[in-house]
């Protein structure tokens, strides 16, 4: 942690054990707790290069920047947004500047359109004598732009040099500044994702607080929790109102929208990078989605709810933070994060067998996370020179924008004696599979689901499970395009054996929840086969199953949940009859069933019909192999709505010592219970007829992805022409017969 983190630690601290009112030690921890959860970076020195004496005088750049160690910030100024920084010669000789360049190209545009950058006075050339200094004015023209936001370099060349290794000399590299410019979207517009993000560790300084103070009113925590999680859902609903659905990496900050960069730990060059394109956007959405219907289901919670409430503020937190993570480090810290709150909800608050589901979610999960921080390592340790997002030149760094750009595979780098790339491939995959799960890593979902409490089942499956796809997509895919190309028909067989294995699994539960969570395993193979085809309506398909069985299995387990919670069992073959009863419960889980089972008319429809037309071309055997999968689940799905609520009631329920309270009778749903299923159904059902607003969300981000791990083929439709075309030659793809991550740097090295 950075001395200043410490001193800003210390004296928040210092200032809660002095406050004497029950509010200000409120503001004063809440202050504390953000200093400790974002730290801050100490400022970067000005960037300088050292003329060696063996030469004679010569000059020695520097760049200045007010404030020091932080981008230049560009201001608004008529209809463009202007900003400088110093160029000094600090040496005892003549500097001759030789070039003053905006970090990007045609080919790779890593700014939007529009940027500029010259030596006060014009031109990009000047000779400085020394002690001398010129400004370097930045100018980012907006009109006809789309980005909303800055993030770049300006780099600077000059005759400067510098020792090298063993003493020689060599021409030194160049330095850059970095630059930033807002195009007025308020605080919240700024910092929208962040607010998102860390909204939840209120709730959990405030329950700190209330035990603390030992408040006892645990019912007004649970309030709070449901209006947190409340205002999330309105900040996701304005964030999809402003995202640019035609917004690609042609239109410049590598495709991302509602970008928050700056330096975190200088020492190991990370970054607090955070931002979504048309992959993520979608899974901050449906994260926001879900945990408010886990927030209104966790009322079934009646003990100890203090630590629940904390757990579960804390978890989302981690959900939101692994979604708009855009540096490895801060991604790896996020997993951690949602890793301990999980461990906590299903050991403490979970059925019989919790404590041996929570250890083996714990051990499952912490073993994929070892793959991953080892495939993180490796991609630090061989980034090559870049720079920090204030200039900071770095031959190390976590960030996946800049590390997508290193040709991995030209590197030609072994680990024991294998292809280094396909190694680390598998090293991701094996940590990502155990999250989604897929066979044979998939042993930790049931015992997990079925001791875990309803919100927690909720949050598992709608959001959880998605980490793992969603972590194939933004890293496997992004930044090891060739490995992908390589292991693309192996993770399609291994989609399809999730698939049939799931659903035959499913058919022979007689738990409720547990053929609900194999279901889940069976579904969530169909994001593997839709990946493994590598098509744009592959990729399509991956990030609609997502999104969809998000919303379907969480209403399943909810409403798994509602039964549950009246007579305390799950047993399908101790129920029969329902429909007379709950009439409105039996609609609700017949309309779920035949929403998971891929009824057209319903949005569990749209991802099977999808992965089929996207995986067909490449993979016939395999996709009708995956047909099958939708007759077995149209099977137990069926079966299980027989057994539970057609037939003849069961009279033994009369004397159950669970409905005595209601006369003998199930009680119909509740209005709470129907209050968290009603959105995820309404969304089900319009997704089903008119599925346009996720797919033009979507559209453009797997377009995106498409172009780096494929280029396309006849056999392809979405893509070819049209929309996603122009996307395509505005982007300025790899050249025939390049590695798919070779990007073409020119000036920027």
């Amino acid at each position: 942690m950075s001395n200043l983190s410490i001193l800003s630690m210390r004296l928040g601290f210092a200032l809660a054990r002095s406050a004497r009112s029950t509010s200000m030690k409120l503001l004063i921890s809440l202050l504390a707790a953000l200093c400790v959860v974002l730290g801050a970076a100490p400022p970067a020195p000005a960037q300088t290069l050292d003329a060696p004496r063996a030469l004679g005088p010569r000059g020695q750049i520097a760049l200045r920047a007010e404030p020091p160690g932080a981008p230049v910030e560009l201001a608004a100024s008529g209809p463009d947004h202007v900003g400088s920084f110093t160029i000094e010669n600090r040496g005892d000789g003549p500097l001759k500047v030789t070039r003053v360049i905006v970090r990007s190209s045609p080919e790779d545009p890593r700014v939007p359109p529009g940027v500029s950058a010259e030596l006060e006075g014009g031109g990009s050339s000047a000779t400085l004598p020394p002690g001398a200094s010129r400004k370097v004015v930045v100018r980012w023209k907006t009109a006809g732009v789309r980005a909303r936001e800055l993030y770049g370099h300006v780099v600077v060349e000059s005759d400067a040099v510098a020792a090298g290794a063993a003493g020689a000399l060599e021409v030194a590299r160049t330095l850059a500044m970095g630059i930033h410019a807002e195009r007025g979207s308020g605080f919240v517009g700024d910092h929208i994702l962040s607010i998102m993000t860390f909204l939840p560790l209120l709730g959990v300084v405030a329950i700190f607080l209330a035990h603390l103070l030992r408040y006892k009113d645990d019912r007004k925590l649970r309030l709070m929790t449901v209006v947190l999680m409340g205002v999330n859902l309105v900040l996701a609903a304005w964030l999809y109102a402003q995202f640019d659905r035609g917004f690609t990496r042609a239109d410049g900050n590598d495709g991302y929208q509602f970008i928050e960069h700056g330096v975190w730990i200088r020492s190991l060059s990370v970054e607090y990078f955070v931002g979504v394109d048309g992959v993520s956007i979608s899974m901050v959405l449906l994260t926001a989605l879900i945990s408010f219907v886990g927030a209104l289901a966790s009322y079934s919670v009646k003990d100890q709810l203090k630590g629940y409430f904390a757990m579960y503020n804390l978890l989302v937190t981690g959900m939101f933070g692994v979604f708009i993570a855009l540096d490895l480090f801060l991604f790896f810290v996020f997993w951690e994060v949602m890793l301990l709150p999980m461990y906590f909800l299903i050991g403490i608050w979970g059925g019989p067998r919790r404590e041996y589901a929570a250890i083996k979610f714990f051990l499952y999960t912490l073993a994929g996370s070892v793959f991953m921080l080892l495939a993180f390592i490796w991609f630090y340790l061989n980034a090559g020179h870049t720079y920090l997002v204030d200039g900071q030149a770095t031959e190390r760094i976590f960030s996946i924008p800049e590390l997508s750009r290193v040709a991995w595979t030209a590197q030609g780098l072994t680990i024991l004696g294998v292809a280094a790339v396909k190694v680390v491939w598998i090293w991701l995959f094996i940590g990502f599979a155990i999250k989604i799960p897929m066979f044979p890593f998939h042993t930790w979902l049931p015992d997990a689901h079925v001791e875990a409490p309803t919100a927690i089942s909720v949050i598992l499956a709608g959001v959880l499970l998605k980490m793992g796809t969603y972590g194939i997509l933004r890293i496997n895919f992004t930044l090891l395009p060739d490995a992908t190309q390589w292991a693309a028909p192996a993770m399609a067989a291994f989609g399809v054996v999730n698939i049939l294995y799931g659903a035959f699994c499913a058919m022979a539960q007689s738990d409720l929840k547990k053929l609900v969570a194999y279901s889940s395993v069976s579904h969530m193979g169909f994001t593997l086969l839709a990946l493994g085809a590598m098509t744009p309506q592959g990729i399509q398909a991956c990030l609609v199953q997502m999104f969809n069985h998000g919303l379907i299995t969480a209403m399943l387990f909810t409403l798994v949940g509602v039964v549950y919670d009246r007579v305390h069992t799950r047993d399908i073959d101790r129920f029969g009859g329902l429909a007379s009863e709950m009439p409105l419960y039996t609609a609700l889980v017949g309309f779920a069933f035949m929403a998971s089972l891929g009824l057209p008319g319903l949005s569990g429809f749209w991802g099977e019909a999808m992965t089929f037309i996207g995986a067909f071309p490449r993979y016939r055997a395999l996709t009708i192999l995956a047909a099958i999968g939708v007759i077995l689940t149209a099977a137990y799905h069926l079966w299980a709505l027989q057994r539970m609520f057609l037939g003849t009631f069961r009279a033994s329920w009369r004397q159950s010592k669970y409905l005595e309270p209601f006369g003998g009778k199930f009680p119909e749903i509740s209005g709470r219970e129907l209050a968290s299923i009603a959105p995820l159904a309404a969304l089900v059902l319009l997704l089903g007829f008119w599925p346009r607003p996720l797919l033009s969300l979507i559209d453009r981000g797997a377009l995106e992805v498409h172009r780096l791990v494929d280029r396309p083929g006849q056999s392809q439709i979405a893509g070819a022409s049209g929309a996603g075309g122009a996307a395509f030659a505005r982007a300025g793809g790899p050249e025939e017969g390049a590695s798919p991550s070779q990007g073409a740097l020119a000036s920027a090295r």
